[in-house]
This record gives C-alpha cells, structure tokens and sequence, in this order.
C-alpha cells in the first residue's frame, strides 16, 4: 500500500511537472493573468546543460516557475482571500486604502508622499545645470521651453490613504527643486494646486490606477494652455466647463492587474467628452525614429488649422497620454514622444515653437536626462 501511494505521489509531481509542456503541445493558453513588465522565463536549450550546467538547472526552475498550470489562478486566488479575510494588499507594490482605493508603492511612490526621500544639494545643482542647459540650447533656437509636473495620486487624494500615512517631513522632493529651477530662470508649471483644485467637480484620478483619468488629464491641459498663453497670446483658454464628465464602467486598472483582479475590482472610470466639434486631427509623425521605440509608446502627432497657434514638441511619460488629445486642441502641430531626453535632430525636423517637458512627481530624476547626442556635421 505505501509503495502505491509512493507512486501515486510521483505520479502527481510528474505530471504537475509536465503540464506546462504539455499544454504548450497541445495549443493550450497556459492560462495567464498577470500583466507583468518582464519577459516570462523560457525553455533553456538541452546544449546549455552541457555549456553550462550551473545555469542549466536555475533555469530550468525558473521556467517551470513561470509556466506552472494554474499559477495565476491560485495567486488569485490568495489574493482574494487576503483581501477578504484581512483587508491588506498581497501585493508589495499595491495599497488598499478607503472606499476602495488603491495606491501605488513602487518607484518610492509613497516615500515620496511621505517626504522621506528629499533631494540632495547636489541632485539639484546637477538637475538646474541640465535643464539650464536644454533650455539655452532652445533658446538660442528661438524656442521656448516649458517644464510640468503632473502630481502623483497620493498627494491629491491622501485622504482615502490608510489611517496614520500622513507626510513626516514639510517639505517634498518638488517643493525643493521647483523653486530652484524657477530660480535659473527655468519657466516650470506646477499642477499640484490646479489639480487639487479641480477635484471639487470630479474625481480626477482613477480608483485601481496610479494614473490619473481623463478629466485629470483636461485640468492638466487646461492649466499648460493658459500658462503658454502668457507667451504666445493667441491662444484660446481650454474651459474644463466646456466639456461634459462621462463615467464607464470597465476593468480595472493596473493597480487591480497587479493584483490579479481587474475583473472583480472594477474601475467606475471618469472620462470628457467636449460640447463642440475637436479642433484636432491625428497626423502623421515626422520621418525619424520613435525614440521610446516600444509598441505601447508609440509617438502620438496632432494638427488643427489654426497656423497662429505654437507648434510644440511635448517630451512626457504616462502621465500625458490622458492630457495629450485636450492639450493638442489648441497648437497648430503638436507631436508626443515618450521619452525624457530631448533629440536635437526631431526638433531640427520639426521645427517648434515650444518644447514642453512633462514629468510626474516620482520621475523626479528625470531632470537628469540629457539631451541626445546631436547629429554628426555632414
């Protein structure tokens, strides 16, 4: 009898074992649900066992980790037994906070509302003296240069944080360095009060994503609208009252797929939709490389027929591709590239008015990212 079962055991794990092939073989999906941001560990070839059996065997284990038969599920699974039973992220990179919120804790997201990580002398002498240098290099140009923070959620929605998260220090990492670029003479648009302020008349980040929504999205246009006004005057105000909130329901966001659970954590998602006609129509891009050069951070173009509005060239991360159709509706052309690093060769092609770097709060060390290397003399 012990002999059977002792089989029956081996049995089990072989075949546990085996099913990730075997489903593959079969064209069966190994049934996924996570959304990660890395490639799942693959079959090591059978000649690196024998070039390099140290690795042979860790790789392998990774394989079968990856590609276990119901590793989603299960995870899932926990997931939702320690939401229930505890009410406590089984995630790391994921807060549940009140009336289901969900808050990002990557990227020092939450040192960052707690102002625990604040900027060193020296971080901010070098961030000034990059950005002093892109904007003279502009300027030589004739160019304008424009420098947005976008808020991350934490600091306009802390109250549906847990209990007891509050900031332990007075002073944040933007608090310190938008001062010191204005000091240079830097033109830098803050959208932390703005966008506080527009939350009175709708919520303007998503519940179970670090984004926020589109009517986010439209308080930041508004609020770059009217700061290059300044500048260049015939640009029309872009009134928020002007365009109607819509909510959708629909899956949630990538806090909810972190946790496995986009299907059960919905997102009551709060989009615009303007009373008139769009000014804007997609165009087409430049005849040069996408600097992100990734297949879900294509580079986005936008004409309208207003030739007395700026060109722009808008240099951003996620954050703007909620802001990047409102904004567009008032340039004559403006071209989004996801990237922080400024190429002279796109803004020798393109030929703008205005360069607008758009940089979320964490990102903060983005303003440490140069320009490309110019392109050789002929």
């Amino acid at each position: 009898m012990a002999a059977l079962a002792d089989t029956l055991q081996l049995l089990v794990v072989i075949v546990f074992l085996a099913a990730p092939c075997g489903l593959s073989l079969l064209g069966v999906p190994g049934g996924r649900l996570a959304v990660e941001n890395r490639p799942l560990a693959p079959v090591p070839p059978l000649a690196e066992a024998v070039r390099a059996p140290t690795r042979f065997g860790p790789d392998l284990a990774a394989h079968f980790r990856d590609a276990a038969p119901f590793r989603d599920h299960l995870i899932r699974a926990n997931n939702r037994l320690r939401l229930a039973l505890f009410g406590e992220s089984p995630v790391p990179g994921v807060i549940v906070g009140r009336d289901g919120w969900l808050y990002y804790n990557l990227e020092h997201a939450l040192d960052d509302y707690l102002n625990v990580v604040p900027l060193s002398e020296s971080d901010m002498t070098e961030m000034v003296r990059v950005q002093t240098a892109r904007r003279d290099w502009l300027a030589a140009r004739g160019i304008a240069y424009l420098i947005v923070f976008a808020p991350n959620k934490e600091r306009v929605y802390p109250e549906h944080l847990p209990p007891g998260l509050r900031p332990l220090r007075p002073e944040s990492r933007l608090s310190q360095i938008v001062p010191r670029l204005r000091e240079a003479g830097i033109d830098v648009l803050d959208l932390r009060e703005a966008v506080t302020a527009g939350k009175a008349a709708g919520r303007a980040y998503m519940l179970t994503d670090t984004h926020w929504n589109g009517y986010g999205g439209l308080l930041g246009a508004s609020a770059l609208v009217a700061a290059l006004a300044k500048r260049f005057p015939a640009m029309e105000p872009l009134d928020p009252a002007s365009y109607d909130l819509v909510v959708t329901d629909r899956p949630g966001g990538d806090l909810a797929e972190m946790l496995l659970l986009p299907d059960r954590w919905r997102e009551p998602d709060v989009s615009v939709r303007p009373k008139g006609a769009s000014l804007a129509r997609t165009a087409a891009a430049g005849d040069y490389p996408d600097p992100a050069d990734h297949p879900e951070r294509e580079r986005a173009a936008y004409e309208t027929d207003r030739k007395d509005w700026p060109r722009a060239v808008f240099l951003h991360d996620s954050f703007a591709r909620a802001l990047q159709g409102h904004a567009a509706q008032r340039f004559s052309r403006s071209v989004f590239l996801w990237t922080h690093a400024l190429s002279p060769e796109i803004i020798e092609k393109e030929r703008p008015d205005v360069v607008v770097l758009e940089v979320v709060e964490r990102y903060v060390f983005a303003l440490l990212v140069g320009n490309r290397a110019a392109p050789a003399a002929p």
